[in-house]
């Protein structure tokens, strides 16, 4: 689960008994009630919310396009900073003032000028080409938990459907999937896109105004209440073959938040409008 902050903006909120919120461990508690805060993933990238979190999240920079904005927004706000394999290529085209931590994977996409650039000012690339049972990404996640103990993870790049290579979107959301079973919350963030994936329980959300949200089942049927959406759901059955919630949004009249209970993995998405 994640480590999770209290947001000025969210304890001013009228859902339940949030308001008077409290830490415990890895969640959140309001009175009797526990959830998951997923605010931070978008309340201080792509909107204007101040946020305080401590311990910082951890940043994975794909080897996908991302804007400067972005990229310098969300790195000031984590660390470590991991690159995975051809996301060096990017970072130095993109902020080549920016250092990581750590650049690894098989080492196969990013240009050995480029590798070899880094190691010079003091980055260590690493070289895991001997697995080839996990992805770029997966590698990274396992690293940025057991090298540097993080908990909750920014991935960032674009990752709907690459120069139209799904499979690599299909990657992500499995490597997400593994990331949770090790207790990583990790969130995928580009310019224009955010999925989480959301386990068993409680979760509390946030999204621009006039985004398009989605919950999609994967692997089984889950059952799902809602509640700050424009079209909420009560104990409903999602699944493959029948109702999956697409194209909804955010509740006009809310104060901003979503919250989804859900008894099964459910993956939550939504998009940046400018």
């Amino acid at each position: 689960m994640a480590l999770l902050c209290r947001l000025p903006w969210l304890q001013t909120c009228r859902w339940g008994t949030a308001q008077t919120g409290r830490l415990t461990g890895c969640c959140m508690t309001t009175g009797t009630e526990s959830y998951v805060d997923w605010t931070w993933v978008t309340s201080g990238t792509w909107m204007d919310q101040a946020h305080s979190v401590s311990p910082k999240p951890g940043m994975v920079l794909l080897s996908t396009p991302l804007s400067k904005t972005l990229l310098e927004r969300m790195w000031h706000r984590t660390w470590p900073h991991l690159v995975a394999d051809g996301g060096a290529t990017v970072l130095q085209a993109t902020a080549p003032e920016l250092l990581p931590e750590l650049v690894l994977g098989d080492l196969d996409s990013a240009r050995p000028e480029v590798l070899q650039s880094y190691r010079d000012r003091g980055v260590e690339v690493r070289d895991l080409s001997h697995d080839q049972d996990t992805t770029d990404l997966e590698k990274c996640l396992n690293t940025a938990q057991k090298d540097f103990a993080c908990k909750r993870i920014f991935v960032a790049g674009t990752f709907a459907g690459v120069q139209g290579c799904f499979d690599h979107t299909l990657g992500a959301l499995n490597a997400l999937c593994k990331a949770e079973v090790q207790g990583i919350n990790a969130a995928l963030l580009s310019d224009d896109s955010c999925c989480i994936l959301l386990p068993k329980g409680r979760h509390c959300l946030t999204a621009p105004r006039q985004s398009c949200c989605g919950l999609v089942p994967l692997g089984g049927p889950v059952r799902v209440t809602t509640s700050g959406l424009c079209w909420d759901m009560k104990d409903a059955v999602l699944e493959w073959g029948g109702l999956v919630s697409t194209s909804n949004g955010l509740d006009e009249a809310g104060d901003g938040l979503v919250w989804v209970d859900t008894d099964g993995t459910v993956l939550w998405t939504c998009n940046n409008v400018p």
